[in-house]
């Protein structure tokens, strides 16, 4: 049986490396990923002992825009890293 109550999330692991660069985000970009509770922009989540930064998606998302998601993260992502790159396999779909 399906459990219809995970969510998935759109994302990257934060290695330490990128935990630093959030810890001191660029200036004026905090709001995008910090009160992840209200936030229409990324979360920070964890699942299990890791740490995640990108976004959930809705019930019934259309696959065919799953690309414009993953889009989004990586954009968000560099703004608040001050340009870090972020390779297109660095953003992954997880089940939470």
């Amino acid at each position: 049986m399906i459990d219809a109550a995970r969510r998935l999330f759109v994302g990257i692991k934060i290695s330490k490396a990128l935990q630093v660069e959030l810890d001191s985000p660029a200036p004026g970009t905090k709001h995008y990923f910090e009160d992840s509770d209200k936030n229409d922009f990324l979360q920070i989540i964890d699942l299990g002992e890791q740490k995640f930064i990108g976004r959930y998606i809705k019930d019934g998302f259309p696959a065919a825009n799953i690309g414009d998601v993953s889009r989004n993260v990586c954009s968000i992502v560099k703004l608040i890293t001050r340009g870090r790159r972020i390779e297109e396999s660095d953003v992954q779909i997880y089940s939470s």
